[in-house]
């Protein structure tokens, strides 16, 4: 059932995060249950590395602190101002030569995602606009 106010919580809660304005939602292969192309301790690293540097490069908007608390009332809320999304997802399917990373909208697909791999992911393609070619399998751009 949806209340009075839910869909001004959520639009908050998107604004705060930079939906709507990012640039760029790099998903990240982290949480396989039964990991079939990386460790799911492989996965845990690499995306511990995203998001650490995301932070520290200030790429990424944090959500708003009072999310997921019950609030009469909202809290004016900044919008956030960074230009990536980053998602943690169980599995991309590939199920080979992982931690698997795709980078939207491009649409380009990485094998192999270590640590060092996603630092050049972030300051190569993310920050220069240059996809890291040795470790690119794909290429499949959104189209709208």
């Amino acid at each position: 059932m949806i209340r009075p106010g839910d869909r001004e919580r959520l639009e908050a809660i998107a604004s705060a995060l930079s939906i709507g304005r990012a640039e760029r939602h790099v998903f990240v292969c982290a949480m396989g249950r039964r990991p079939r192309c990386a460790s799911a301790e492989a996965g845990e690293r690499t995306w511990r590395h995203l998001k650490k540097r995301l932070k520290e490069l200030g790429l990424d908007s944090p959500p708003p602190a009072w999310r997921g608390e019950p609030l009469a009332e909202l809290p004016d809320t900044p919008a956030g101002a960074g230009r990536v999304l980053r998602t943690k997802v169980d599995c991309l399917r590939v199920c080979e030569q992982g931690p698997i990373v795709v980078v939207y909208p491009e649409g380009v697909w990485y094998r192999g995602v270590d640590e060092q791999v996603m630092e050049r992911i972030i300051t190569e393609h993310l920050l220069e606009g240059r996809p890291v070619g040795e470790h690119v399998f794909a290429v499949a751009p959104l189209r709208g």
